[in-house]
């Protein structure tokens, strides 16, 4: 969202150059961006859609910038109205985390849980019973061994295959432990829903609406403090959290590596994902800023990706980095 705002992505280039420049088509935009026209098109798309511009003749095509003391402030509500989620989430966590530390043996519809191996089975059970989805928040520590991966993998496929939904949100290190990102992308290819996010604090595996399974403090604790929920309000508060960090993740495709990459463009993305902008890019690799842009926009196009965060989580999803 606040994108917008930035001169260094799409979104704030082409936002910027139809509030200097007044009411304009798509064709004209391009130019005055020094984006293609395809770009400029899918971004006043979004733009539409954050309230930035208006479309003011659908038959010529031509559009306006809102005021940006109005995108300003619309923009400043919508993040609010983000870091008020994410408060939300927090405070669930922290609720969690207390209850945790508790001796909840005897609690009314918690367990606690501190065998891995009886985490692990209770795990399975969990999959095995559900019938609609599962939702996993998964990030390391992992303590499990490698055939109880292979374990899970198996028990994974043959759910999805028999119409159970995984939606599974990875913690970025997945990209740093090449046995697990390849499981990954082959259950991606299988047809579960996964997304990655920078952090995750919890590892977390809902079962249906009945039962999940929760890791308060895996850095730490390990799965000391574990807890099997299947109290309704907790419940209900667990699958709060998840669907709020699940709209902050970056989605992955199962479209595989495609075509080659070019080293040039390699490079590109590569300095792309890691924050440098188009013109510091341009003077290290010794090409015009035009060229960078158009190529930035050609690989965003080829990722399905809007920022350069997800360019950066598709590429490496795809093995370009």
């Amino acid at each position: 969202m606040l994108d917008v705002l930035d001169p260094d992505t799409d979104l704030g280039r082409v936002y910027r150059a139809l509030a200097r420049h007044g009411r304009c088509r798509p064709d004209q935009l391009a130019g005055h961006a020094d984006l293609p026209v395809a770009v400029v098109t899918r971004v006043l798309a979004e733009l539409a859609g954050l309230d930035a511009v208006v479309r003011l003749d659908d038959a010529a095509d031509e559009w306006e910038a809102r005021s940006p003391g109005l995108v300003m402030a619309e923009l400043l509500r919508l993040e609010e109205s983000r870091r008020d989620r994410l408060w939300r989430a927090g405070a669930e966590l922290d609720r969690l985390y207390h209850v945790a530390r508790h001796d909840v043996r005897d609690a009314h519809g918690v367990q606690a849980v501190d065998d891995p191996l009886d985490l692990i089975a209770l795990t399975r059970r969990l999959q095995e019973r559900a019938t609609d989805q599962v939702r996993w928040l998964d990030r390391p520590p992992y303590r499990s061994r490698p055939h109880h991966f292979e374990a899970q993998e198996a028990l994974q496929s043959r759910r999805m295959a028999a119409g159970l939904r995984y939606r599974t949100l990875y913690h970025q290190a997945v990209y740093d432990d090449p046995a697990l990102f390849a499981s990954m992308t082959r259950m991606v290819e299988l047809g579960e829903d996964a997304r990655v996010l920078a952090d995750l604090p919890v590892k977390l595996t809902i079962g249906d609406d009945h039962t999940a399974l929760l890791v308060p403090d895996p850095e730490r604790a390990g799965v000391a403090g574990s807890l099997v929920v299947r109290t309704p309000g907790l419940l209900t508060a667990l699958a709060g959290v998840f669907e709020t960090l699940w709209t902050f993740g970056v989605p992955l495709t199962a479209g595989g590596t495609g075509a080659a990459l070019s080293e040039q463009d390699r490079a590109i993305i590569g300095l792309m994902a890691a924050g440098v902008t188009d013109d510091v890019i341009a003077r290290r690799l010794r090409l015009s800023r035009r060229t960078v842009v158009r190529r930035i926009a050609a690989l965003l196009d080829r990722l399905g990706a809007t920022t350069r965060f997800q360019a950066g989580v598709q590429a490496a999803h795809r093995g370009w980095l």
